[in-house]
C-alpha cells in the first residue's frame, strides 16, 4: 500500500494537464527504450536514431497509422496552423454514435494518462482510496517519486496473476475507486465480465469503477461501455494509441455519465492536436481497420505460442498486443541482453521479476526477437 495526500500541487497539476505529451512520451519513454536523451539536432537524423533496433517496449503498433488515417493526415497541412478545437466535439459525437452513447458521455483527451489521473484525483481521498492490482498500468496514479497522487491500496494478482474483484473488494472495502485495466496491462489477461457486474453491483455507495479498455479491440472480452449508456457508476478511458497506431499523435477518450464527467474539470482539460483527432476520425469510420488488425495480432500472437511452447518457455495466455514470458532468471539481465543487440523490450515487472514482457512488432520483428531471446537465455 502506498499513500500521499496532496502530493503534487496544484501549479504542477495544470502543467501536467497542459504537458501530457511530454510527461508520458518524452525523456521516460526514450529511458525504456535504452535510447539516447540527447538526440541529435537535426529532424533526419533524430529520425533515424529512434528507429536503429527493433522495438517491442510500449505496446505500439508495429505498423502506425492506418491507411484511411494517413489519407486524413496527407489533406491536413492547410489547417495545421489552427487549434481545430471543435473537431473534437465532432470525435466524440462519432464515437457516442458508434457505441449506443450520448456526445455527452464522450470527452476527448490527448491520450488517456491525464483522464486516468484526473478520476484519481476526483473520487478518491485518504478516506477512500483508489484499488487496484499491481501489477497494472498505474502510471496515471503515480507523481515523483513513484507516490500515489492520492491514497491508494494495491493488492498483488492471484497466483495465476487473474483480477479478482471480491479480492479487491476485501482489501479495500470503501474505496473511492476501483481501477481494473482489461485486458490488464502487462500481463494480457481479461477480467471476466460478470466479475466486473459483481463488483459494481457489491462496492460501496457512491464509489466508481474505472475500466481502462485500452486494449479491449484485439480481445474477445466484452466492453463496458453499455454500462455507461446505462447511467452506472463507471468510467470508461480508450486510446487510439495500440491498435490504431496513433501513439505518437496522443489521443484518447473517456466515457461516463455527463456529471462524473463534469466532476474532473477542476483538474483541467487539454485540446487535442487536430492531426490527431483528425487521424483519429477517420480510423473509426474504417470499418476493416479493426477486423483486420486484430486477427494480424491473433496471428503474430499465436505464433509466438507456439514457438515458446516449442521452446519450454512459460507465458501468460495474453489476449492483447504483448505477452508476458517466465524466464526463470532476473527479467533485468535478459531484457539488458536483448537491448545490446538492440531488441528493447518491456521487461519485469513488480511481483514478477523473472518475467518479461515483449510487444507483438511484424512477423520478422518476432523472429529477431525469437533469435535474439535463445541468445540471451544461452
Amino acid at each position: 500500500m502506498t499513500g500521499s495526500s496532496d502530493s503534487l500541487s496544484r501549479r504542477m497539476l495544470m502543467r501536467g494537464a497542459m504537458g501530457a505529451t511530454a510527461l508520458t512520451t518524452a525523456t521516460p519513454a526514450l529511458a525504456q527504450r535504452g535510447r539516447k536523451v540527447d538526440l541529435p539536432d537535426d529532424p533526419a537524423a533524430m529520425v533515424a536514431s529512434l528507429t536503429d533496433g527493433i522495438f517491442l517496449n510500449s505496446n505500439e503498433h508495429p505498423i502506425g497509422p492506418g491507411a484511411a488515417a494517413l489519407g486524413a493526415l496527407a489533406k491536413l497541412p492547410p489547417l495545421s496552423g489552427r487549434y481545430g478545437m471543435a473537431f473534437a466535439a465532432k470525435l466524440e459525437s462519432l464515437f457516442a454514435r458508434q457505441n449506443g452513447l450520448s456526445p455527452t458521455q464522450v470527452q476527448v483527451h490527448p491520450g488517456s494518462f491525464m483522464p486516468l489521473r484526473s478520476v484519481a484525483l476526483t473520487y478518491s481521498s485518504t478516506d477512500r482510496p483508489i484499488a487496484y492490482f499491481e501489477p497494472t498500468f498505474d502510471q496515471g496514479f503515480l507523481g515523483l517519486g513513484n507516490q500515489s497522487v492520492t491514497r491508494s491500496v494495491a493488492v498483488p494478482l492471484s497466483g495465476d496473476f487473474a483480477a479478482d474483484p471480491r479480492t479487491l473488494l476485501a482489501a479495500a472495502p470503501n474505496a473511492g475507486v476501483y481501477y481494473l485495466c482489461n485486458p490488464n496491462n502487462p500481463t494480457g489477461l481479461v477480467t471476466a465480465r460478470a466479475d466486473i457486474d459483481w463488483l459494481l453491483a457489491n462496492k460501496p455507495k457512491g464509489a466508481i469503477l474505472l475500466i481502462d479498455e485500452a486494449y479491449i479491440d484485439f480481445s474477445d472480452a466484452r466492453t463496458c461501455l453499455d454500462l455507461v449508456a446505462g447511467g452506472a457508476d463507471v468510467l470508461v478511458t480508450r486510446t487510439f494509441s495500440k491498435i490504431y497506431g496513433l501513439a505518437g499523435l496522443r489521443c484518447g477518450l473517456i466515457a461516463g455519465r455527463k456529471d462524473l464527467l463534469d466532476g474532473m474539470a477542476r483538474y483541467g482539460t487539454n485540446i487535442t492536436p487536430m492531426p490527431a483527432v483528425i487521424a483519429a476520425e477517420a480510423s473509426l469510420l474504417d470499418p476493416t481497420l479493426l477486423p483486420t488488425r486484430k486477427a494480424e495480432n491473433k496471428a503474430v500472437r499465436d505464433n509466438l505460442y507456439r514457438w515458446l511452447d516449442a521452446q519450454g518457455l512459460r507465458y501468460l495466455p495474453s489476449q492483447a498486443s504483448f505477452a508476458m514470458i517466465h524466464v526463470g532468471r532476473s527479467g533485468a539481465d535478459v531484457t539488458a541482453a536483448l537491448a545490446a543487440q538492440k531488441i528493447y523490450i518491456g521487461g519485469p515487472r513488480k511481483h514478477m521479476d523473472d518475467w518479461v514482457r515483449v510487444s507483438f512488432g511484424t512477423p520478422a520483428e518476432m523472429q529477431a526477437f525469437k533469435a535474439g531471446l535463445l541468445k540471451a537465455l544461452a
